[in-house]
């Protein structure tokens, strides 16, 4: 098969070549990858041009624009980058403590390959390739484009008893719609509890339908976290009565999901498992302490 090269998708043109900086970054810590996840911290981590306390800078960026790129794998190195946007430079700034970053402003034109893009890139050996000539265009291969944008799940499936994901690491998981979460999800019905862990109040709720708890979380993933119940719809789309503390449009990120009873049984008896999810809102009072209305 022909090899597709990366300025075969973003066309930059060799009269321009002088206005652009290739920017290479290694994972961060946490793991993250997109900016849906937490804008602030991914924007900062390719943006870092000087350490605190350093007379050196990590990286200088003198051209107008740059393509950023970050490592796929952390710890074995491999050659494969995610391209996470082109981006205007906008100068630096200067912190208190003397680390500086610059000031990055994405262009809409290239969004379209954000978080979608796949390329291959060897690092020579000798000091770190934060950044490369944009020469290199020309030759870097283009691995994949993605449908979605890019989700690493690390999340193993350790039991129906142990399910306790953060509202990101669900959304992880749906979006990504891996196969072992998804057949086991599937496969059961339950009933299930939503922790704000922001003020500890709880919501309960049941599954009995087809493709059980699988669909019934996927449906919190595609609206945001709200899934249709009217008290959580309040937190998350601003709603007057919750206004000073539903300002943060990703109000769910403090939802918390975990199954406190499966039936094995998927096309069990759906009127014995609304009885239990009524049993286990009275146990957790979550009608009246929680974000429960029957």
């Amino acid at each position: 098969m022909e090899n597709i090269f990366l300025n075969d998708i973003l066309n930059i043109e060799f009269s321009d070549y002088c206005n652009w900086t290739i920017c290479l970054n290694n994972a961060n810590d946490e793991g993250i990858y997109s900016f849906d996840e937490n804008p602030k911290r991914l924007l900062e981590h390719i943006s870092w041009k000087k350490h605190a306390k350093s007379n050196v800078s990590f990286r200088n960026i003198n051209t107008k624009f740059c393509l950023q790129f970050i490592r796929l794998d952390k710890e074995n190195k491999f050659n494969q980058w995610l391209f996470l946007g082109a981006f205007i430079v906008n100068g630096y700034k200067t912190f208190n403590d003397g680390h500086e970053v610059y000031n990055l402003t994405p262009i809409k034109k290239y969004e379209i390959y954000s978080e979608r893009l796949i390329v291959e890139f060897s690092k020579k050996q000798g000091p770190k390739q934060a950044k490369i000539d944009i020469s290199n265009i020309e030759t870097i291969k283009v691995v994949k484009i993605l449908e979605k944008k890019y989700n690493q799940v690390n999340l193993s499936f350790d039991g129906f008893d142990k399910i306790s994901l953060e509202f990101i690491e669900l959304k992880k998981i749906i979006n990504s719609n891996v196969d072992n979460w998804r057949e086991l999800l599937s496969n059961v019905n339950a009933i299930y509890c939503i922790t704000d862990m922001s003020n500890g109040k709880l919501y309960i709720g049941s599954t009995y339908g087809f493709n059980g708890v699988w669909q019934r979380w996927s449906c919190y993933v595609n609206t945001n976290g709200h899934g249709g119940n009217v008290e959580l719809k309040k937190l998350l789309l601003d709603d007057n009565i919750y206004k000073k503390i539903s300002d943060d449009k990703n109000y769910a990120k403090n939802f918390k999901f975990s199954l406190l009873e499966v039936f094995y049984n998927k096309n069990g008896n759906a009127n014995y498992i609304l009885e239990r999810e009524s049993y286990w809102k009275k146990v957790f009072e979550s009608k009246k302490f929680g974000y429960n209305l029957n």
